[in-house]
């Protein structure tokens, strides 16, 4: 009896014969799952590195033609190269600008419309494309307004560095575009956000036979300037786009008074807008589904807009694509 054992007592006893063995079924998991998980995280490096490297720099042409119910016949296809948002500030922006310059000289437009945001936060590096600035030419002229980021860097110091480029700002005021008789009006507000813009005093002494093409950095302002008959197409900016647009959902995150009208074309009454997504971003260089854009505007003349007719827009042909 004093050799016996308790039962259990013996190591043996107590472990299952199976005990330290991985159920195959587990294993058979982890390999069938093994290259999914490393595909997925390669692929998510891949979309980071396209985000932050490639898609900022992916520059597209967009062309549109609009039809402008009051507009004269000497303006018949009359072309517009509108850009924003160029944040001069960030370095990869400020080396973007020469192939700018270039694709904007290719389209041969009569007239360039720049809807603010030279600057991020410093004038600094703003100076550096001067020089570039100054390469951008239209017979009508260059012609810019200040955004809210311009305001941040110092809106007098931004407004004499890009004057001296040889670019015009208009803040609440309008010049005339004239061929002979007949007249386009060209003007800017003052930004909504930083500034005191005022509709009143930018077309003050307009003629109400032309139609205006107006500048307003934030596109939210197309509420206020649908109001006026004038205006016949607000050109604007501020948004980027949104950026980041995911499929089905749209922008993530667009700023204050970016929230209506977020990014394209669109009809406010009698009024057309377009809303750019930008040639540059803030600080943080990253887009995704939301390539930065030149678009070129051509003028049509056509009848005045129904309530039914939804699609004043057209699009002239396929965006053409530029990667630097």
């Amino acid at each position: 009896m004093g050799n016996q054992r308790k039962l259990g007592s013996s190591p043996g006893d107590c472990h299952p014969a199976s005990e330290g063995r991985t159920n195959p079924l587990v294993k058979l998991t982890y390999w069938l799952t093994r290259p999914i998980t490393g595909l997925i995280g390669a692929g998510l490096v891949a979309l980071n590195w396209y985000a932050w490297r490639i898609e900022p720099i992916s520059l597209k042409i967009t062309r549109l033609i609009l039809p402008v119910p009051n507009l004269p016949p000497a303006f018949e296809g009359y072309r517009i190269a509108h850009l924003s948002d160029l944040h001069l500030s960030v370095s990869l922006h400020l080396r973007q600008l020469p192939i700018i310059a270039k694709m904007i000289t290719q389209e041969q437009p009569d007239l360039i419309a720049i809807t603010g945001d030279f600057a991020t936060a410093g004038v600094g590096e703003l100076e550096g494309g001067q020089t570039d600035l100054a390469q951008l030419h239209a017979p009508d002229g260059v012609w810019a307004i200040l955004g809210n980021h311009d305001y941040y860097a110092g809106a007098s110091a931004v407004q004499a560095v890009i004057e001296d480029a040889g670019i015009v700002v208009l803040r609440n005021q309008h010049r005339f575009i004239q061929r002979g008789a007949d007249c386009l009006v060209i003007a800017g507000v003052d930004d909504m956000l930083w500034g005191v813009p005022n509709l009143g005093a930018a077309l003050d002494g307009a003629p109400h036979d032309a139609p205006v093409i107006l500048m307003a950095h934030e596109p939210d302002y197309a509420r206020i300037a649908q109001a006026d008959p004038r205006v016949s197409l607000q050109l604007s900016g501020h948004t980027h786009g949104g950026q980041i647009r995911l499929p089905g959902i749209g922008a993530l995150l667009l700023p204050k008074l970016g929230h209506v009208y977020t990014l394209g074309a669109y009809r406010i009454g009698q009024m057309a807008l377009y809303v750019t997504s930008g040639t540059g971003t803030a600080n943080k260089t990253i887009r995704f589904n939301c390539r930065p854009e030149i678009a070129v505007i051509t003028l049509k003349r056509g009848e005045r807009w129904n309530k039914e007719d939804q699609l004043i827009w057209k699009a002239e042909r396929n965006d053409t694509l530029f990667q630097s």
